[in-house]
């Protein structure tokens, strides 16, 4: 049925910029045409015109000297303009409301500050409490979440240039189902060594400051962060709120061209402009401005001004402008730092400037607002960014809210119409599948192998942590000097790896120069989905999406990256850069197979594929797109973040596969896995109309966070916040706990992780449904960290088909008497199943899938 959208306003934003660290100060220096691009203070010493505009200092009042000190930069910085937003939206007191409210963020280069003084030769300023509570990807969601207290669910955004504003646009769409009324989103990116020292030796930095679409072409790096509060329309104006602004729309899409420069048709830009427009029931007649992503590069420039004069008939007299003049290019942060920078000059009916503007370049002949404030009423404007990986987003806003019409929807089901995997248990999903039911002898599990580069950083680190007593202060135990508590010495450090794999028996299209092990995976993985959904890619690869969820990334390259790095930072190898980022495996897929809806990838940890799901489940109930891939992919590589998760005993490894115990009474542990999963979403019409089969429906879902992340041990909380996402996706779904047939976790087997699963499922089905079976297959295939859940999901599609379950393998006495664990295969009547899953820092997911049974 048709649907109008929720208006969805702005009524809090918080900025921290070279510039300012305050909206008002901000405003005040925008009007002032205040440039912040500086000889660099940081960067000065490896880099000659080293140009920056850095923030030079971050003031903070309300936390603990502790948590300060745990924190990295990039989560500081998001806490900071988080708070400033939530005041001044009105909603830093209100719990209750916080209590539904969701996060978020968009970042590029995160969980790289406790690494530095690696990377840097600066052993001695190693900090292991930064290491544990900043050192992950993902860390600043959930530190964040934490410090501020809202518990509606977190999720990561690394698109590199294009995170914050797809993370705005991720916001938007959980308001209109109805998840919550208030959002927080946000961007944050400060800047390291290995980003600036990519860009420099990609020699597309300016010796000055950058002139977008004039003068000399380069751009000129920046760092800050921004946060707006999103919220329904009505129930701001209900408790009477100050409205800064309307989203109306947003749209993402993929060039499917190219690791970094753009398409030079300019097809992304141009298709990700219209569906945005479309989205808003926007003509490009009725744009007033637009502000451009403008980098100054030469490639960037020109193809942005290609995508306006195809997609805005009225060029001529339209204003844009680039904003990055002022406070250079803020990568994961500079959509929402740019977009602020409209907020609180448009209002005043004053058209923000291209500073620095010279001689137009070549074919760059849009009115670009030289050098000079435009005087303008302008109420809806658009704001695009881009990124490397040809990721493209763009937000269409208006600046007098409830003046546009609400657009509308067809509201669809969301149908699973095909499926991929690769393990170690099996390189397809009928081999994994048909593994799982003969119980085969697990997979041989394969030692880890540090670097001896590796090992050597460690030693030095581990002296330093020795002598500066560290271990004792951050975990309240001395490090033992035996050696075989070292990873690199202990017998249990093994994981589940994929053997034997030739790519080119499963893949039409495979280009083994650019492939990474997780890119092979992701691709192989994906391939299989299209062709068990009957879909083939020729010309029509638009009307796809694909949403990537990561826990680690491409470590391989990102390790060879940073090696690069030593001794002169100058020469790093620039081949690695851009497959270092968290979005490259999306990339890698996305030009393989021309993919160029919806594109994007979620670095939320643990689960990060779940994430997708929902986000892709959105995409395709919202009809923004006619089908969507969503799913995860890992590859091991023994890492300097693997060995400290291991030395600090996050990691709790056993040795053998059959020790791989999940809710066993005694856990001896768990072992990672490698591997993907893929998953096609889609109308269920659309596929039966092409000859597909419909798997599944997926019918509701829901999210949740606990505010413990710096009390870990505080496992009550943490069950409270996964039993508040399962009442969440029951909500949704429209069902109760008595009409779920079968429960899968998706734990990876730690005695904390399972005992916040088993707590959380009986506190729900308790008085309902106490007898309901429970699963979990994890340990068949090892913990694949981004994609345990839809492996978990894989399985149970096929029992949807056979109506009985697989037994939990290898457990011999559960933890729990209460609940009832299939401990045997068992024919079941399945219609509803719930799916959980968590990241390793707090963040909960709870999915409702309804099987469709079949003769």
């Amino acid at each position: 049925m048709m649907k109008n959208r929720k208006r969805v306003v702005i009524t809090g934003m918080g900025i921290l910029s070279p510039l300012a660290d305050n909206i008002a100060d901000f405003r005040q220096a925008l009007f002032s045409k205040r440039c912040a691009v500086a000889d660099s203070q940081r960067f000065s010493r490896w880099f000659d015109q080293a140009r920056a505009a850095e923030i030079r200092c971050c003031e903070v009042d309300g936390l603990a000297d502790e948590v300060i000190a745990s924190l990295d930069n990039a989560a500081l910085w998001a806490w900071k303009v988080g708070r400033d937003a939530l005041k001044q939206a009105g909603l830093e007191q209100q719990q209750a409301l916080l209590d539904q409210a969701g996060l978020i963020i968009g970042v590029s280069s995160a969980g790289t500050e406790a690494f530095l003084p690696l990377f840097e030769r600066r052993m001695h300023d190693f900090s292991l409490a930064k290491a544990i509570f900043s050192g992950g990807f993902s860390s600043c969601c959930s530190s964040v979440s934490s410090l501020l207290g809202l518990k509606g669910g977190v999720e990561l955004v690394a698109t590199a240039c294009t995170a914050s504003p797809n993370a705005i646009g991720m916001a938007f769409d959980y308001i209109q189902n109805g998840k919550s009324p208030i959002m927080l989103a946000a961007g944050t990116e400060p800047i390291y060594l290995p980003t600036f020292a990519g860009f420099y030796a990609l020699n597309v930095m300016h010796a000055e400051s950058c002139t977008p679409f004039s003068g000399t072409p380069g751009m000129s790096i920046g760092e800050g962060a921004g946060a707006l509060v999103l919220e329904e329309y009505q129930h701001a104006v209900d408790r009477g709120a100050t409205l800064y602004g309307e989203i109306l729309s947003y749209a993402t899409s993929c060039d499917a061209w190219h690791e970094t420069g753009p398409d030079p048709r300019a097809n992304g830009a141009v298709q990700v402009m219209i569906k945005a427009l479309h989205n808003a029931g926007v003509a490009p007649e009725q744009v007033d401005y637009v502000n451009l992503h403008g980098t100054g590069t030469e490639a960037n420039d020109r193809t942005e001004t290609l995508a306006m004069k195809r997609v805005f008939p009225q060029r001529a007299s339209l204003p844009v402008s680039s904003t990055k003049s002022f406070f250079g290019h803020t990568i994961g942060a500079a959509g929402v730092v740019e977009l602020i920078a409209c907020l609180v000059t448009l209002p005043e009916q004053r058209i923000l400037p291209t500073l620095n503007f010279a001689t137009p370049r070549a074919n760059c002949d849009l009115d670009y607002v030289a050098n000079d404030f435009r005087q303008k009423a302008v109420n809806v404007f658009v704001k695009n960014n881009y990124a490397f990986g040809g990721n493209n987003c763009s937000l269409v806003l208006s600046t007098q809210p409830a003046s546009v019409p609400v657009s509308a929807y067809q509201e669809q089901r969301v149908a699973i119409s095909g499926v991929g995997a690769v393990t170690a248990l099996g390189h397809t999903i009928n081999d994994m599948l048909e593994a799982i039911w003969s119980s085969e002898r697990p997979v041989t599990l394969q030692p880890v192998a540090f670097h001896q580069d590796t090992l050597a950083e460690v030693g030095e680190l581990l002296a330093v942590l020795r002598a500066t007593r560290q271990f004792e202060t951050v975990l309240g135990a001395s490090l033992p000097d035996d050696a075989a508590h070292l990873p690199e010495h202990n017998p249990n450090f093994n994981t589940f790896q994929i053997g034997g794999l030739d790519p080119r028996r499963h893949l039409r299209r495979y280009d083994r120069r650019k492939a990474t092990r997780g890119g092979t995976f992701a691709l192989i993985a994906l391939c299989a989905a299209l062709t068990s959904g009957k879909r083939k890619i020729s010309k029509d690869g638009d009307e796809i999406g694909l949403i990537m969820g990561m826990a680690r990334g491409p470590q391989e390259t990102t390790g060879k990256y940073l090696q690069s790095l030593q001794p002169n930072p100058r020469k790093v190898r620039t081949s690695e850069f851009p497959g270092s980022l968290m979005n490259a495996i999306a990339t890698f897929c996305g030009i393989s197979e021309g993919i160029k809806g919806y594109t994007t990838t979620l670095a939320t940890g643990e689960n990060a594929a779940l994430g997708a799901l929902t986000y892709g489940y959105e995409i395709i109930r919202q009809q923004l797109q006619s089908q969507v891939i969503v799913g995860g992919a890992d590859e091991h590589f023994p890492s300097m973040a693997l060995y400290m998760d291991a030395l600090t005993q996050k990691l709790q490894l056993t040795a053998d596969a059959q020790d791989y115990q999940i809710y066993a009474k005694t856990p001896q542990g768990f072992i990672p896995g490698e591997g993907a999963c893929m998953l096609l979403l889609e109308a269920p019409e659309t596929a039966v109309a092409r000859g597909a089969t419909v798997l599944a429906e997926i019918v509701g879902y829901g999210k949740a966070c606990s505010n413990s992340y710096f009390t870990p041990g505080q496992v009550n909380e943490k069950t409270q916040a996964m039993t508040l996402a399962i009442g969440r996706a029951l909500a949704d779904a429209g069902l109760t706990a008595k009409d779920i047939d079968l429960v899968c976790g998706s734990s990876n087997g730690s005695q904390q992780s399972a005992a916040t699963e088993v707590e959380a499922i009986w506190q729900t089905f308790r008085q309902e449904k106490p007898q309901v079976p429970v699963v979990n297959y994890n340990a068949f295939f090892g913990f694949v960290a981004s994609c345990a859940g839809l492996l978990n999901l894989a399985v149970l599609i096929d029992c949807f088909r056979q109506q009985r379950v697989p037994a939990i393998p290898y457990t011999q006495q559960f933890c729990d008497r209460r609940l009832n664990f299939v401990r045997q295969p068992q024919a079941l009547s399945l219609t509803h199943l719930l799916l959980l899953g968590a990241n390793e820092a707090g963040n909960y997911y709870a999915l409702v899938i309804k099987g469709q049974r079949r003769g």
